[in-house]
């Protein structure tokens, strides 16, 4: 009998198990027990429907979306050596914040990535941004250098030291960029073009847009992204934590130099940010969110055995074939061929 094995590429199997030690973190440290469900998670970039996922995309036009976020594989471990996991990064920003003050801060606009990885929308992103700050006075703005496979850059910068900066440009990848919870841990002002892709913590963010700020400028029409139906809400400069600018980069010396010019708008909204999110980049926070993912996601998912459902699960479970002990699973990364 011909047999056929599936490979699966390393960091695939990685992001895996890193969800689902997350999941049986949250399960195994709940007060009370979480209800009995299947499901179906997704680790690629793309969402897709009827399952877990770690962003969806804002754009009112989808319709009948049934996209269910998750937190990001990172809050058990991003394994390159510049991020780690999230509560590592977080004592470490602590240190960064309780050492410097905005005064002490580089008066510059941070930014590294991937040049190529440019979200779908905007396929000009990245390099337009590196481009923009060119040579700039106010940028820190680098393509990384990749080495060894991807596994390191020499141009990089650990996750925490982007808290040296007073501003932090976000940029998101295909879809998303995991990297957006890191920086929002952050006292600096995250600079960014509307998102198209929510994570589990951004329903948090309170933009303003740069137009408050450059009032006679005129807005890019490049893009055909309807902005105010992503995101219907913008705030005042007593409440916003992050600020959008234009999706062509267009506008972002003219907002670094108006922050620059009225630094208690820049520290109002990088302290606003740093308060509110930290609360909900904890652990304790992560593992919550976990668990009302589960309970909801089990009163609509619930299957319907004919055999007698969930009874006969619990009676003889992996005894009969259907699965095998996280434990186990956690060890050799596959189920049984057979």
């Amino acid at each position: 009998m011909e047999r056929f094995y599936l490979t699966i590429k390393s960091s695939i199997l990685q992001t895996m198990l890193t969800v689902l030690h997350q999941i049986h973190r949250a399960v195994t440290t709940s007060p009370s027990p979480l209800p009995n469900t299947i499901f179906t998670f997704n680790i690629l970039d793309s969402p897709m429907n009827n399952s877990w996922a770690f962003s969806r995309s804002n754009d009112p036009r989808i319709e009948n979306g049934n996209y269910w976020v998750m937190p990001h594989f990172s809050f058990w471990s991003w394994p390159v050596s510049f991020i780690g996991t999230v509560d590592q990064a977080l004592s470490k920003i602590d240190r960064i914040e309780m050492d410097k003050h905005w005064t002490e801060k580089i008066d510059k606009a941070v930014w590294r990535g991937t040049g190529w990885f440019n979200t779908v929308g905007n396929k000009d992103s990245r390099p337009s941004l590196i481009l923009k700050g060119k040579d700039k006075e106010w940028a820190d703005i680098e393509a990384l250098n990749w080495t060894t496979n991807g596994d390191s850059a020499e141009n990089a910068i650990g996750i925490e030291d982007f808290c040296k900066y007073k501003y932090i440009v976000y940029t998101e990848g295909i879809t998303y960029s995991g990297r957006l919870l890191f920086h929002q841990a952050c006292a600096s002002v995250i600079l960014t073009p509307p998102p198209t892709y929510l994570l589990h913590q951004t329903h948090f963010m309170r933009p303003i847009f740069s137009k408050t700020f450059l009032p006679a400028r005129e807005v890019s029409a490049k893009f055909e992204y309807d902005w105010t139906t992503r995101w219907p809400n913008t705030y005042g400069l007593s409440e916003a934590n992050i600020i959008f600018v234009e999706p062509d980069w267009s506008d972002l010396e003219e907002t670094i130099m108006y922050l620059r010019n009225h630094p208690e708008i820049a520290t109002g909204i990088a302290e606003r940010q740093r308060e509110l999110f930290t609360r909900y980049l904890s652990p304790a926070s992560e593992a919550c969110y976990w668990r009302a993912l589960i309970r909801g996601w089990s009163k609509v998912a619930e299957p319907h055995y004919e055999d007698g459902g969930w009874a006969r699960w619990n009676a003889e479970g992996v005894e009969d074939g259907e699965g095998m002990r996280w434990e186990t699973f956690s060890l050799l990364g596959k189920v049984p061929q057979n």
